[in-house]
């Protein structure tokens, strides 16, 4: 039976009395009754039709008389807009329709018996219960900026009081944009000062301030920021000889109404449901950072998927209770998918929507729960927007019986071992490809060598005999589909002590290993699963010993690519085959090639088409002659330096996150330890990197013996990287991106078959040609790279990849080769042979054999 589980959803609108209440309503009316012949007006201003002006020389200047207030909540999302002019300043306030004045239109319960809960969102407008506002302007400046964000004028204002004219000196010019900040009393955003534009869309919020704001203390909201940003102005005089900031169709304002920079959640719950607990709630995909200015996609959506999201968990619930918390604008759109409650699900939503996630757990079986999901948004179930200046109040009742299991938006979690019905054995690499929902079992202390899969891995053999041996495996870290959002890809682990339902390890004599610990090759399989319905990503297993200490590790690469590993042809589809043999130049034969980098979401022959895609070509960035993956550079714009700390332990703005069994908590791990290590402390420490100061190569001098200056050489070893098949790709594999048909081996920004030259900046990427035609390309990313003691460098500007092969005898650490592009030399490429072995870079794995 499926009973009742429903959504209430309360919007708020700012009032700072009941006479502005009044006279709210009042111009509503009016709004309405004028709306159809209203021709223009400003984005965040009361308006008014002003007769023709007089503008004066652009950049004289002039004083513009202003009033200040706070405009209502933003949550509504009426149709009507204000003016032709909102929409020219990117503004998401409306006109009140007759809808909203006759009470708010529903989300109606839906009359399904598939529906394990109905949404009913409140009707009527009310006003911000318990919500605050500022008693005036704290520390208010005033920004001028031409059309292309270039500072103009403005000054810092100090605190403004409400309602009163304040006089400000503007230059005149036509189509410029005034950007009007209340930074509050808090030091939440710096002044502005004299920065251009694009400057003050990356400047850092404190988010902190904003998030310990309590909305019912108004000294408290004196720190909230207030924001109003014009794009499309006319600095004019109008025929009374006044200047006035006109729009372009007319209008003037007489009142400019600023919007809070923060939206407001509130959730409520009741929990009923028979035969489970309550124990979990958690508000998903909720951006990170705020901003000043937003920068919208092509379709308006902000922030970028590339941007940094968290996930804010409230543990140890009670079966009733409440949680409220500010967040950030997060503008995703809409969805025609999602056309009723039932229907706001994962599959509808846009990617990057916020959510609340419930779960409760089965009181007979702990490994049993429930997973609901409810998205937030706008007054209609199709949009998934949350606004700045808006209050989101959500009354969440559960009190179905039984399995909800035809409602979308319900997940029934019942974990199987990730053992039982799996039987498809393959060779032992440190690298397994494994599509979402597959599942593959190794023996642990084998490896594949040049087609023989029946190697043993000495290495680990001797680390089992010295300390005990293997004992359990368990998942160490995971990445999400995209960054910070979306599903982990390796799933969420049963419990933290509990990871069997990922990865397992079973006695092929059916003993206990933790009794009987594994030391030979033959002895265990270990049995690994991968979360269903993901897009790819990563992630990492890891076996350990009595002691609790890793004794080895293997990356699990979540993908549907499947190139054939063996084969002498170049293969284009399908594309989760292709493959590449570069044949331009005098270079001899050599194997295919895989088309990215390794660990890679996708790889593309040209410019992905937007920037996520872009960076699904990154993959995973390696220390020379080790196997263990660290996160690659993650954002959407150039950064030429990422300063990291050491260890890492919160996101960091241009770094990939990587994420912990449970699938929402940040992983920490150290980018630069000042250490050398040996290979067997390396691999104890999978997520160290080893950089000691001013010291150019990572392994310990009792390490770097011929077994390390061969580690990636052209006979595959226990150390290579890359998946069963494929080795570490060479110097000599990289020649044909070069257009000297008798390229050298050595190269230092010789010419390359750059089939974008004019625009790799742009491309963030170069697409090089490499068959004897040139007719055949492939994308190599600009990644950047970990650079120097503690930094990550070039993002968008540089790409390093290593080659394999071996090392020169000097103890330096500088003897290591790689291939090397940059939009700077757009038409170049460079093989550089006294590389830092130290660093971390990508790299690319090319066929051991061809049959």
């Amino acid at each position: 039976m499926v009973g009742e589980f429903s959504v209430n959803l309360i919007r708020f609108d700012v009032y700072k009395n009941n006479n502005d209440m009044k006279q709210t309503w009042k111009n509503k009316w009016l709004m309405l009754l004028g709306g159809v012949i209203l021709l223009g007006g400003l984005s965040g201003c009361e308006d008014r039709t002003e007769e023709a002006v007089v503008p004066p020389a652009d950049s004289e200047e002039v004083t513009v008389s202003m009033v200040f207030g706070f405009a209502e909540d933003s949550s509504d999302n009426d149709p009507q807009r204000l003016a032709s002019t909102a929409r020219l300043n990117g503004s998401p306030q409306r006109l009140a329709s007759t809808a909203r004045l006759n009470g708010s239109p529903q989300r109606l319960a839906v009359e399904s018996s598939k529906a394990a809960f109905d949404v009913n969102l409140s009707s009527g407008t009310m006003t911000r219960g318990g919500t605050s506002v500022p008693d005036q302007l704290y520390n208010l400046e005033i920004r001028q900026y031409d059309s292309n964000g270039t500072y103009k004028n403005g000054k810092d204002y100090g605190n403004v009081a409400l309602g009163k004219h304040l006089e400000v000196t503007l230059s005149a010019l036509t189509d410029c944009q005034l950007l009007i900040v209340a930074r509050g009393n808090g030091g939440a955003i710096a002044a502005l000062g004299s920065n251009s534009l694009e400057k003050v869309q990356a400047m850092d919020v404190n988010s902190s301030v904003i998030n310990a704001i309590n909305p019912s203390n108004s000294e408290d909201m004196k720190k909230m920021p207030y924001v109003l940003h014009l794009e499309h102005v006319n600095v004019v005089t109008g025929t009374d000889g006044k200047a006035v900031i006109q729009s372009p169709e007319g209008s003037y304002d007489t009142r400019l109404l600023l919007k809070r920079l923060a939206a407001r959640l509130t959730v409520e719950w009741t929990y009923a449901v028979s035969g489970y607990t309550l124990k979990q709630l958690l508000l998903q995909s909720v951006p990170l950072n705020y901003a000043v200015i937003p920068t919208p996609d092509s379709e308006g959506n902000y922030p970028s998927i590339l941007d940094q999201f968290t996930t804010l968990q409230i543990k140890n619930v009670a079966q009733s209770g409440s949680y409220s918390c500010w967040v950030p604008a997060n503008m995703r759109g809409e969805k025609p998918a999602a056309n009723s409650e039932t229907q706001r699900t994962k599959e509808n939503a846009p990617k990057g929507s916020s959510f609340f996630n419930f779960v409760a757990v089965s009181d007979q079986d702990a490994k049993v729960k429930l997973d609901y999901r409810v998205y937030i948004g706008g007054r209609q179930s199709t949009n998934f927007d949350i606004k700045s200046n808006a209050n989101y109040d959500y009354t969440v009742n559960f009190a179905h019986s039984g399995i909800p299991t035809s409602d979308k938006r319900v997940t029934y979690i019942n974990p199987v071992p990730a053992s039982e019905n799996n039987e498809n054995f393959v060779p032992t690499a440190n690298c397994f490809m494994v599509s979402a929902g597959g599942g593959f079992c190794f023996d642990p202390l084998a490896y594949q060598q040049n087609g023989d899969p029946d190697k043993t891995n000495d290495v680990l053999k001797g680390w089992c005999e010295a300390s005990g041996g293997i004992t359990t495996m368990k998942l160490l870290w995971q990445t999400k589909e995209d960054g910070d959002i979306g599903e982990p890809v390796m799933g969420i682990v049963t419990s933290e002590d509990d990871h069997t339902n990922i990865v397992d390890l079973k006695r092929t004599d059916g003993t206990d290993p933790t009794l009987y610990p594994v030391k030979n090759k033959g002895e265990a399989r270990v049995y690994c699963r991968v979360a269903p319905g993901t897009t790819g990503g990563s992630g990492v297993i890891a076996a350990y010993g009595a002691d609790g200490k890793i004794l080895w590790s293997w990356h699990v690469w979540v993908t549907d690519y499947r190139p054939d590993a063996t084969g002498d042809a170049d293969v284009q589809e399908p594309l989760t085959k292709r493959k590449l043999k570069f044949t331009y130049g005098n270079h001899g034969n050599q194997l295919p090639m895989m088309d990215r980098n390794l660990g890679a979401m996708a790889g593309y022959a040209g410019v992905p088409p937007s920037d996520v895609e872009k960076f699904k070509t990154h993959g995973f960035h390696y220390q020379w002659g080790r196997k263990d993956p660290y996160p690659s550079s993650y954002s959407n714009k150039p950064i030429t330096i990422v300063n990291l700390p050491t260890p890492m332990t919160k996101p960091i703005v241009g770094i990939l996150s990587l994420y912990k069994p449970d699938g929402v908590t940040f992983l920490p791990f150290d980018p630069a330890v000042n250490a050398q290590a040996t290979y067997r402390t390396a691999y104890q420490n999978p997520l160290n990197i080893y950089k000691k100061t001013n010291v150019h190569k990572w392994i310990a001098d009792s390490d770097r013996n011929n077994t390390y200056l061969n580690a990636w050489n052209i006979q595959k070893t226990v150390h290579d990287p890359c998946p069963a098949g494929w080795r570490v790709a060479l110097i000599e594999n990289y020649l044909s991106l070069f257009s000297n048909v008798n390229q050298a081996v050595k190269a230092s920004d010789n010419g390359a078959n750059v089939m974008n030259s004019d625009s790799v900046g742009a491309h963030g990427g170069m697409v090089m040609a490499y068959d004897t035609n040139k007719k055949l390309t492939t994308y190599v990313r600009l990644t950047g790279y970990y650079y120097l003691d503690s930094q990550f460098a070039y993002i968008g500007e540089s790409a390093l990849i290593w080659c394999g092969n071996k090392l020169g005898t000097a103890s330096g650490g500088e003897t290591v080769s790689y291939f090397k592009i940059g939009k700077t030399a757009s038409t170049k490429a460079s093989i550089v042979l006294t590389g830092h072995e130290r660093e971390a870079i990508p790299l690319r794995c090319i066929q051991e054999r061809a049959d």
